[in-house]
């Protein structure tokens, strides 16, 4: 039987290696009052090891959110939702994060390819802290929501 707490707090890993743009996702989740836990990685290669659960991050939670920057000094945020596309199913948690992508980019054929890959929300930066925290919000809701209906199937 699953442990189902709407106390669980939501695991966030926000990829993201501008300190300034960091400081405003991590003080707007303070603000939302959403229950949260928040690891930040700033490059691909630490994203990928944390969703992997490899080397320093053997003991890192599976996320339930991934705030995904794209532009990354070291690759795009594309590598890494391709990674997690090819992870297998207990690598990823079995559905993996929800994912939003936040970037400064206009380029049409990025949010292109976000889609192809599953994103479920993208957003331009500079982002409205109101857009942001609905975003927040509403997957909390679902996980709130579907973990009793989950419960139900594996019991």
């Amino acid at each position: 039987m699953l442990n189902v707490s709407n106390n669980k707090p939501m695991e966030i890993l926000l990829v993201e290696d501008g300190w300034t743009d960091a400081r405003v996702t991590i003080f707007a989740l303070r603000r939302s009052r959403v229950h949260h836990r928040l690891t930040l990685v700033r490059t691909v290669g630490e994203a990928i090891a944390f969703l992997r659960r490899e080397g320093v991050f053997a003991r890192a939670p599976h996320p339930d959110l991934l705030l995904l920057d794209m532009m990354l000094p070291d690759g795009s945020g594309l590598d890494v939702l391709a990674a997690t596309q090819s992870m297998t199913d207990d690598e990823s948690n079995h559905c993996g994060p929800t994912t939003v992508v936040l970037t400064a980019s206009r380029d049409a054929d990025l949010r292109k390819q976000c889609d192809e890959l599953k994103v479920h929300d993208y957003m331009r930066k500079p982002v409205s802290e109101e857009d942001f925290m609905r975003v927040v919000r509403d997957h909390k809701k679902l996980m709130i929501h579907s973990t009793p209906i989950l419960e139900s199937v594996l019991s």
